[in-house]
């Protein structure tokens, strides 16, 4: 059980997720699979995430089907414990994640939903009840509010620039994730939302 990342989210108001590319596919524009690091604010690592998949299907899939693709993504903590699986299925315009802890019980999913001038998603708990929800003007790029029921603010999701060369050579994103008060399924859910956003929004904007 990855008790130590767990309390860790439990406890912690903001964690950030950073991108790691490797130079190779940086200089191809190839990529293998997503790689992340979990930082704490102190920029300490606590976690690792990736997304689960090799061989050539794998790459084919990829290229091919770009952010549309099914995938599963996991997270783990620095000695190798099992934290979180997300798991996405193929869609055609609206994806829904799902989140499933280290015992294989899902705690809940993200829903994209349908928006002309906004960004949304429903943060939905194991019974199905929308908790939150995140709500960002379509102008408004980098920057994800995530709200409670009655639409409070209670936290955020934001793209953290690395620095204009680093952006220049490399698509490699950094997100802050300030994670609302909730218990720590609901933290969990906020956290995976993050990585949700950054699928659908950021995986492909070195191409854009």
């Amino acid at each position: 059980m990855s008790s130590e990342l767990r309390q860790h989210i439990e406890e912690t108001t903001e964690v950030f997720i950073q991108q790691v590319k490797e130079w190779g596919e940086i200089i191809t524009d190839f990529e293998t699979s997503n790689k992340y690091e979990l930082q704490d604010a102190n920029g300490q690592k606590i976690g690792f995430l990736a997304e689960v998949g090799s061989g050539i299907f794998h790459f084919i899939k990829k290229q091919i089907l770009r952010s549309h693709r099914s995938m599963k993504i996991k997270i783990w903590d620095t000695t190798g414990n099992l934290y979180l699986t997300l798991e996405r299925p193929f869609f055609w315009f609206f994806s829904d994640l799902f989140v499933i802890d280290e015992t294989g019980n899902r705690l809940g999913q993200i829903r994209r939903r349908f928006a002309i001038l906004h960004k949304k998603y429903d943060l939905v708990d194991n019974r199905g009840h929308v908790f939150g929800r995140v709500n960002a003007p379509i102008w408004n790029l980098w920057t994800f509010p995530i709200l409670d029921k009655v639409d409070k603010q209670v936290g955020v999701v934001s793209k953290k620039w690395g620095g204009i060369l680093k952006e220049v050579f490399t698509d490699a994103d950094k997100f802050g994730v300030s994670l609302p008060d909730w218990d720590y399924e609901k933290k969990a859910i906020s956290l995976a939302c993050a990585v949700s956003i950054d699928l659908d929004f950021f995986e492909d904007n070195q191409r854009n």
